[in-house]
C-alpha cells in the first residue's frame, strides 16, 4: 500500500473536509436560503395584494355610498330620470306635456334643446310653442317652476297673437315660445 506524508494527508483530510462542507453547504444549506428567501418575496407579494384588496374594499364602501347618495336624489325626484339621454328627453318632454295639460294649455310644437353643462350638472332642454291666455300662462309658469323633477324657464319669447288688433273677442291670446331646461342625473358625478 501506498504511504503518504503526514503534511500530505493533513492537506487530503483538510481538502475532503473543505469538498464535504461544500457539499453541504451548496447541496442543503444553499436550498434552505433559497426557500426562505423565495417565501420572503412571497410574504411581500402578499402584502402588497393585502393593500391593494384594501384600498378596493375602501373603494366599495365609498361607492356604496355614492349609490345611496343617488337613489336618495332619485327618491326626492329633483333629476330628470333615464338611462340615456333618449330616455331623458322623452321623459322632459312628457313631463312638460303633462303639466301643460293639467294647466289647460296646449301645446303646438316642441323641440330639442342642445344639452348645457353647468358644473356639476348636465341640463337637457326642450322648446315649446303654445298659443294661450296670460292666465294659463301663469299657471303654466308656476307649476313648471314649482314641481319636480325641477325645471327651468331660461327663455321666453311672448307676443300678442293676431298682432295689434286681434279679432277674437275676450281674453287676447298670447303666442308663447319657452325654453325648459332640467336637470340631468349624471352617473359620473362624484
Amino acid at each position: 500500500m501506498w504511504r503518504m506524508s503526514k503534511s500530505m494527508r493533513r492537506t487530503a483530510a483538510l481538502g475532503l473536509l473543505v469538498a464535504v462542507l461544500a457539499v453541504l453547504l451548496f447541496g442543503v444549506a444553499m436550498p434552505i436560503v433559497q426557500r426562505f428567501e423565495e417565501l420572503a418575496r412571497s410574504i411581500e407579494d402578499q402584502q402588497r395584494q393585502i393593500e391593494q384588496f384594501t384600498a378596493a374594499a375602501a373603494q366599495e364602501i365609498t361607492v356604496r355610498l355614492l349609490e345611496q347618495r343617488r337613489v336618495t336624489e332619485f327618491a326626492l325626484g329633483e333629476f330628470l330620470p333615464g338611462d340615456s339621454e333618449h330616455v331623458v328627453q322623452a321623459n322632459l318632454q312628457t313631463t312638460v306635456a303633462g303639466i301643460a295639460q293639467a294647466n289647460g294649455v296646449r301645446i303646438l310644437s316642441a323641440r330639442r334643446l342642445p344639452d348645457r353643462e353647468r358644473a356639476p350638472f348636465k341640463l337637457t332642454g326642450v322648446g315649446i310653442n303654445l298659443t294661450t291666455d296670460i292666465e294659463s300662462l301663469r299657471k303654466l309658469l308656476y307649476s313648471v317652476e314649482m314641481g319636480r323633477p325641477y325645471l327651468f324657464v331660461e327663455a321666453a319669447d311672448i307676443s300678442s297673437h293676431g298682432g295689434a288688433n286681434p279679432a277674437r273677442e275676450g281674453q287676447p291670446l298670447l303666442e308663447v315660445r319657452l325654453d325648459i331646461f332640467a336637470v340631468q342625473h349624471r352617473r359620473d358625478r362624484p
